[in-house]
């Protein structure tokens, strides 16, 4: 992939990023879809016979995402201003944030892949960007809160994205590594 298209999908997920942030569930769907729609039609311009495998990484990503934040609204580390329960103790996130994940799913293949290459380094970057994301969202959205302690919080949130970081590089090592070659 060229360094041109590396840019604009980072402006395109950093774009979305806002989007889904600020402007809520369904705008930041429509954005989602578009996104996936325009990066499945380039695939598809590049002869790319991989749909089907790129569909899993999505789907891939995007539920391990939902696992993600529904452990940490279910545990207390964010929670909710608008109740959204399921159940006793389930809290799901709100739909704006899985489509965020719908957007990171797909720049994780182009412009966000150089952290699957030096994983001792993502994990340190995790340490200072994933507390700073969520901490960012939080203020400027307000439909979720992170739980007091603060730094407790986005600690324990930092852990369960390197785990889950971890997890998508042995994914992508042992089953994806073809779609990331293309």
């Amino acid at each position: 992939m060229s360094t041109t298209s590396k840019l604009i999908y980072a402006i395109a997920f950093q774009t979305g990023w806002f989007v889904c942030i600020l402007a809520g569930s369904w705008i930041s769907l429509t954005y989602a879809i578009i996104f996936l729609a325009i990066h499945l039609w380039i695939l598809t311009q590049k002869k790319c016979m991989q749909l089907r495998k790129e569909s899993l990484w999505i789907t891939s990503v995007v539920m391990g995402g939902l696992i993600l934040e529904t452990l940490s609204f279910s545990a207390g580390f964010l929670y909710l201003n608008v109740p959204s329960t399921l159940f006793e103790r389930l809290t799901l996130p709100p739909l704006w944030l899985l489509n965020l994940w719908l957007i990171f799913a797909i720049a994780l293949r182009n412009c966000l892949a150089f952290i699957f290459y030096k994983p001792k380094v993502t994990y340190l970057l995790t340490c200072v960007c994933i507390p700073l994301n969520y901490y960012a969202g939080a203020k400027l959205n307000s439909d979720v809160a992170i739980n007091n302690p603060y730094p407790l919080s986005l600690a324990l949130i930092t852990l369960i994205w390197i785990v889950f970081l971890w997890f998508l590089i042995y994914l992508k090592r042992h089953y994806f590594e073809d779609i990331f070659n293309v």
